[in-house]
């Protein structure tokens, strides 16, 4: 019951991150501002959640798991409902930067919280389905969110979405009582000295070069596969639809193989597959079809290291655990402002085409660097330990 009620707070944490694009529209010509100023929701949100996640994530790590995860639950519903009465761009945009700050919380704690309630040899599962939560947002919520929108209304929907998120955080915080922190006695010099290791730095890397390649395609997947879906709109949400179901297969296959010794290595399995899945994008996206299972092959291998990312990092980092959960989300952020903003750039240059080639190339690189992660594990794991 635990588990599920994390599962629905990440599924609605994932339908608020992206629930806002399909409202742009309406929300500026409510409020009187052009869609590009409306669009700024979307970019302060990022660079809230990117800066506001390692910030937080020490001072509620101390906390017990009801009040952490509460907290940030009651500070989304409180920022959407800001955002839903709000008469001007800068009132709304604060409670953007509310949702965000709460957001950044929920998932990492949500994440080392189902680690550590899971039965010993079972955390890898739990955390996949925690993570199924946020993938099932953007599937699912975030088209019903757009088309309760267009129905209903924006602010009717942010406040519906406020009720629900506060809805979740009631039973939530019954059901964790008695829970305590894994790390409340843990000093924050040693929380930081855990984050500093270099094994948590090259796992980070990989995120990195992972999430640049993909923000660098999907930003733009309206251009890249233009000629596939002849520019209709209904297409590429098809195809978009079909990225969302891949990644629900890639990480439930993540989720059942976590917990086993093949589990060290779906990481390697993801950005390999992320390489081979760019080099054949140039060669499937000229019909629909092709463009159909490149998009659902994409989705598979490119959601398949989510949680084992997050399980490793929980692992590596020790009582920084949920320090360097968050960390690794400010870094997805980040990576994906930095592909939206290269493939930009690139777009003006070259074909639409190229920008797989250059998704593959940093894709291999995250190999490279996954691969000599895996070596420094056995390294590790081959060190003596003192009797």
């Amino acid at each position: 019951m635990k588990l599920l009620l994390l599962a629905a707070g990440t599924f609605l944490i994932g339908t608020d991150v992206f629930v806002i694009a399909g409202m742009l529209p309406q929300i500026g010509d409510s409020i009187n501002v052009s869609i590009s100023m409306a669009g700024q929701l979307m970019t302060v949100f990022s660079i809230g959640y990117a800066v506001l996640g390692p910030l937080l994530a020490g001072s509620l790590g101390r906390r017990p798991p009801r009040v952490a995860l509460a907290t940030a639950l009651t500070a989304v519903a409180l920022g959407n409902a800001l955002c839903a009465l709000a008469g001007s761009l800068p009132v709304a945009m604060a409670g953007r930067l509310l949702v965000a700050a709460g957001a950044s919380q929920f998932t990492p704690h949500a994440c080392s919280l189902a680690a550590n309630l899971a039965p010993k040899g079972r955390s890898g599962k739990a955390l996949a389905t925690v993570t199924t939560g946020l993938i099932m947002g953007s599937v699912v919520g975030v088209p019903a969110g757009t088309w309760a929108a267009d129905s209903f209304g924006w602010r009717p929907t942010l406040v519906a979405l406020a009720v629900a998120t506060a809805a979740v955080a009631v039973p939530l915080a019954a059901g964790l009582r008695g829970v305590a922190s894994e790390h409340t006695a843990v000093r924050p010099r040693e929380r930081f000295a855990a984050l500093r290791g270099p094994q948590v730095r090259l796992v980070l890397t990989v995120t990195v070069f992972a999430v640049i390649a993909e923000y660098t395609v999907l930003t733009y997947a309206a251009s890249v596969f233009a000629e596939a879906t002849d520019a209709d709109g209904t297409r590429l949400a098809v195809l978009l639809f079909a990225f969302g179901l891949g990644g629900l297969a890639g990480n439930a296959l993540a989720g059942a193989s976590m917990d086993r010794p093949a589990g060290r290595r779906l990481v390697l399995i993801s950005m390999a597959g992320m390489t081979l899945s760019f080099l054949a994008m140039p060669q499937l996206d000229t019909s629909f079809p092709g463009a159909l299972v490149i998009m659902v092959l994409w989705g598979v291998v490119g959601w398949m290291y989510a949680a084992p990312q997050q399980h490793r990092l929980l692992r590596l980092a020790g009582p920084a655990g949920s320090l360097a959960v968050a960390l690794n989300s400010s870094v997805i952020y980040v990576g994906a402002a930095l592909g939206g903003a290269v493939g930009g750039l690139l777009l003006g240059e070259v074909s639409p085409r190229a920008l797989p080639l250059l998704a593959a190339a940093l894709c291999a690189l995250a190999v490279l660097t996954e691969l000599w992660l895996l070596r420094k594990d056995r390294q590790s794991e081959s060190v003596p330990v003192p009797t």
